[in-house]
């Protein structure tokens, strides 16, 4: 007796069937459904670094706006806290080591009298490790800050400028990021003028020696 191959005789009802169409669908769906999930996510995370960096600067411009000058002027000690809780702040982003924090306080003043105000430095306090150079400037190469707009201030305004740079670590990669041209490092600013004109710089402290080198990742 001669036997019908196999193959053959079910290939008409495999054809025929709509029973693993279902399967086969979402087979081909899970992959495009996950890259758009996962690319979701990694956007979301990214948006919240951003906004997270703003409001670090922001809240620091604040702080030392409202402490940085007076009888009671801000302390070594204090610039010191302040940096620790930034970091903290910014978790679960790691401000610490791919981050960095610029304070620079600002003066409007006439050094040679010619009746146009120019913007100095008073002081500067760096922490973090991504270094990048501060936008107005570094203390220890020029001593007039360049502000943003071409700002000038007006003479015997203090103004206190912080800058809040951080370098995105994506979860899974940043292939979304190239794609689309995206910037994974950041830079957010700050500005708020001092509650009063009488300025005094950070009170010594021996124990927190002044973060005040702009190439340095500590600052020290």
């Amino acid at each position: 007796m001669r036997r019908t191959p196999l193959l053959p005789a079910l290939l008409p009802a495999l054809l025929r069937t709509r029973r693993a169409v279902a399967m086969l669908e979402f087979a081909l769906a899970l992959p495009l459904f996950l890259g758009f999930v996962l690319t979701a996510i990694e956007f979301g995370n990214y948006v919240m670094a951003n906004n997270r960096v703003q409001r670090l600067a922001a809240m620091s411009a604040d702080l030392v706006a409202q402490s940085g000058t007076g009888d009671i002027g801000i302390g070594e000690a204090q610039i010191y806290d302040l940096f620790s809780a930034l970091d903290l702040t910014a978790r679960p982003y790691d401000l610490r080591n791919d981050g960095r924090i610029v304070i620079t306080g600002v003066r409007g003043t006439d050094t040679d009298n010619n009746g146009t105000t120019e913007n100095q430095i008073l002081w500067q306090r760096f922490d973090g490790g991504y270094v990048i150079a501060p936008q107005v400037g570094c203390n220890k190469t020029v001593t007039t800050a360049s502000l943003p707009a071409g700002r000038r201030l007006p003479l015997g305004e203090i103004l206190f400028h912080v800058q809040v740079s951080y370098r995105y670590r994506p979860i899974l990669t940043d292939i979304p990021f190239r794609m689309l041209s995206l910037p994974v490092d950041f830079t957010r600013i700050a500005m708020f003028r001092a509650r009063n004109k009488d300025f005094q710089s950070p009170t010594p402290d021996d124990r927190f020696p002044p973060k005040d080198k702009c190439t340095s990742a500590s600052g020290l």
